[in-house]
């Protein structure tokens, strides 16, 4: 939200912060760049009202909006929700230069302002690109391996209640009777039952010990013998082992600290020229704290995959 009040503010440097005001510090011809409109050759994507929006003008609001945020921008709708911003700024700034607040000292100063805090994240957003290269994620991967050293196991389990029935169903799997099917039909676990008893990524401590021995005891694919808890009597089938969390799974949170510090460091920089006090304290990461992703996180459910169901 702020963000897009700057950039609405900034709208105004078009006319109100003046080609050939310098203000400050700032050269003549830094102030002509910051307040010239570029050359707009670019097709008109929709007109309203006596108003038109440019291609170029699309893609510069979009900017205005976080990364993360602007996938939800690709349909029609989100277009159009894009072009209307536009459209709507652009009345408004008719409208405030109708009352004379392009006149207006402060304004005006204002205006200049976020049209440079425009450009100031431009360029932060320039540092954080180069940061977070594919090469710069595989080095902070391959320096830090200890982060990320996680034993994990990802299994299926079949839960009844009663002993007769989970013998009677180890010897249907021995027999060749497809696990998962028989999961659906009489497992107890409501929340993996539907799944044919799969679970997800798990620490041997998100398990019962029973649960956990005997399924960090098995190899890929093996299946136990009923094994019993204070849930009941489980046949457990391992289907993938790891000893490390893959890169493609911890690299957005890799990419977030990478961004974060270099965006620091950059400003850093900046105030050490400054004369400036530099922000204290160690850089993401520095501490040694694991980058929590999906896959590390406690697991939710009323399953055995959550935590409350397998102590």
């Amino acid at each position: 939200m702020r963000t897009n009040l700057l950039l609405a503010v900034a709208a105004f440097t078009l006319v109100a912060c003046g080609g050939g005001e310098t203000g400050g510090t700032s050269s003549a011809p830094a102030a002509d760049a910051l307040c010239s409109a570029p050359t707009d050759t670019t097709a008109v994507v929709k007109e309203a009202g006596g108003y038109s929006v440019s291609q170029l003008e699309w893609d510069a609001e979009l900017l205005t909006i976080p990364k993360r945020a602007r996938t939800r921008y690709e349909n029609d709708k989100g277009k159009e929700d894009i072009s209307d911003r536009v459209l709507l700024n652009k009345a408004l700034f008719a409208e405030a230069s109708t009352r004379g607040l392009l006149d207006d000292p402060q304004v005006r100063m204002s205006a200049r302002l976020a049209a440079e805090e425009a450009y100031v994240q431009a360029l932060l957003s320039s540092v954080e690109d180069n940061a977070a290269s594919d090469e710069a994620v595989q080095a902070y991967y391959d320096e830090n391996k200890d982060k990320y050293s996680r034993p994990m196991a990802r299994a299926r389990h079949i839960l009844v209640k009663e002993k007769a029935l989970a013998d009677d169903l180890y010897k249907q799997i021995e027999g060749g009777a497809d696990f998962g099917a028989l999961a659906k039909e009489h497992s107890t676990d409501r929340g993996s039952k539907g799944r044919g008893g799969e679970l997800p990524w798990a620490t041997r401590e998100r398990w019962v010990p029973e649960f956990a021995d005997a399924a960090f005891g098995l190899e890929p694919d093996q299946v136990s013998e009923p094994i019993k808890s204070k849930f009941g009597y489980h046949i457990i089938q391992v289907l993938e082992k790891r000893d490390m969390q893959p890169l493609d799974e911890v690299r957005p949170g890799i990419e977030r600290v990478l961004t974060r510090n270099a965006v620091r460091d950059f400003r850093d920089g900046v105030k050490d020229d400054l004369g400036l006090q530099a922000r204290s304290g160690p850089r993401d990461g520095a501490r040694g704290d694991k980058i929590i992703t999906p896959a590390g996180k406690a697991p939710e459910g009323k399953d055995l995959e959550a935590k409350d169901k397998t102590e």
